[in-house]
C-alpha cells in the first residue's frame, strides 16, 4: 500500500514520474497537435494532459479497469460515433489482449478517429520477453502484484511483424524507444522500498530528485531509437485517408 500511495504522489507531477511512465506519455503527446480532440483508451484521468494543449480528452475504460474513466466502455465497444475524435490513443493496451483480438481493436480505434491513431506497446523481441518473465518472478518473490505481466506472457507482446501484417494497407508508421537493460535498472530503483520508515521517506525523497534530473535527460537520449532487439516500446502511428 505505501508504495502504491507513493506511485500515486509521482502522477502529481509529470517531471517526477517513473521514467516509462514519463516517456511513453511524453512520446505520444508528440504526435498530438495543439487543439485536437483526444480519446485515450484504456488510459488514466489527468494524465496524457500533462504533456499536451488539446482542445479536450476523453479517458476511456472498461467497466472492470481500476482506473477512473470520463467514460466507461462497456461490452468492449467503444461508444462514440465514426470520427468523433482527431485523434485516438491506446497507451499500452495492446499487450493485454489475446492476439486474434488486435486487429479488431485498432480498427475500432480508426472508426472513432478522424485523423490518427496513436497506441504505444512494449515490443515483443526475444530479449524483451526473456526480460518479462525474469521480472514476473521477481516481482512473485517480493509478493507484489503480476496480474499485468501474466497477461503479457499469455497473450505474447505484439511483434513488428505482427503489427505490420495488421496495418498493410494503411498509412502506418513505427518509432522504437527505450533500452531493456536500462529500463530493468530503473525498475528495480523504482521497486526499492525498504522497511524501514525513516529509510523509506530518505529513498521516496531520492526518488523524486533522481526523477526530476534524469527524466529529460533519459527522454532526449531514448525516445527515439532505431530498432533492435534491445529495444523497450513502439510507437504506431495510423494517420486516415492516406495510403
Amino acid at each position: 500500500m505505501a508504495q502504491k500511495r507513493n506511485l500515486d504522489r509521482l502522477k502529481e507531477n509529470k517531471n517526477l514520474l517513473f521514467y516509462d511512465t514519463y516517456e511513453r506519455h511524453r512520446k505520444i503527446a508528440s504526435f498530438i497537435k495543439s487543439r485536437e480532440t483526444v480519446l485515450d483508451v484504456g488510459g488514466e484521468l489527468n494524465l496524457l494532459s500533462k504533456f499536451c494543449n488539446p482542445k479536450k480528452i476523453v479517458v476511456a475504460n472498461i467497466a472492470r479497469s481500476i482506473e477512473e474513466s470520463d467514460v466507461i466502455i462497456k461490452k468492449d465497444k467503444l461508444p462514440f460515433a465514426s470520427n468523433s475524435f482527431d485523434t485516438v490513443c491506446a497507451i499500452d493496451v495492446l499487450e493485454h489482449l489475446p492476439k486474434n483480438d488486435r486487429s479488431k481493436f485498432i480498427k475500432n480505434l480508426l472508426a472513432v478517429a478522424s485523423k490518427k491513431v496513436i497506441i504505444s506497446f512494449p515490443v515483443g523481441t526475444i530479449r524483451h520477453n526473456q526480460y518479462e518473465k525474469e521480472t514476473r518472478d521477481w516481482l512473485l518473490n517480493l509478493g507484489e502484484d503480476i496480474t499485468y505481466l501474466n497477461e503479457h506472457i499469455k497473450y505474447s507482446l505484439p511483434t513488428v511483424s505482427e503489427i505490420q501484417t495488421i496495418m498493410h494497407g494503411f498509412h502506418a508508421r513505427l518509432f522504437y524507444s527505450g533500452n531493456i537493460m536500462i529500463n530493468k535498472l530503473l525498475f528495480r530503483f523504482l521497486m526499492f522500498d525498504p522497511k524501514i520508515k525513516f529509510l523509506r521517506k530518505i529513498i521516496y525523497c531520492l526518488k523524486l530528485i533522481f526523477n526530476f534530473v534524469t527524466n529529460p535527460l533519459l527522454y532526449l537520449f531514448l525516445s527515439n531509437k532505431g530498432f533492435s532487439d534491445s529495444v523497450n516500446r513502439a510507437y504506431l502511428v495510423v494517420e486516415k485517408g492516406k495510403k
